[in-house]
């Protein structure tokens, strides 16, 4: 099975494309939790208590074993959406 890495925008219409390709959910996690998230979309949307969202934070399809992801993105004016979903699930992108 092979997974994808979405990246979502709003502006100024929803924005969808494919980031990446991954063998599975935990290699998507694990490559943009290693700072490639904040590199390429900015800095990550904290929870209420100012940690990272982790494996246990439940934002996201009930399907998925980890939580979409958000971003400030770099300029901090846009917000961007990251998650990791099975490809067969997307075919139009």
């Amino acid at each position: 099975m092979i997974w994808i890495a979405i990246v979502m925008t709003w502006q100024p219409m929803v924005h969808r494309v494919i980031d990446r390709e991954f063998t599975s959910e935990q290699a998507c996690w694990n490559y943009y939790e290693g700072g490639v998230g904040k590199s390429k979309f900015g800095t990550q949307v904290l929870d209420h208590q100012g940690n990272k969202p982790g494996k246990g934070f439940h934002f996201g399809p009930d399907h998925l074993e980890y939580p979409i992801r958000l971003y400030h993105g770099k300029d901090g004016g846009m917000l961007i959406w990251l998650t990791c979903d099975i490809k067969g699930r997307y075919e139009g992108l």
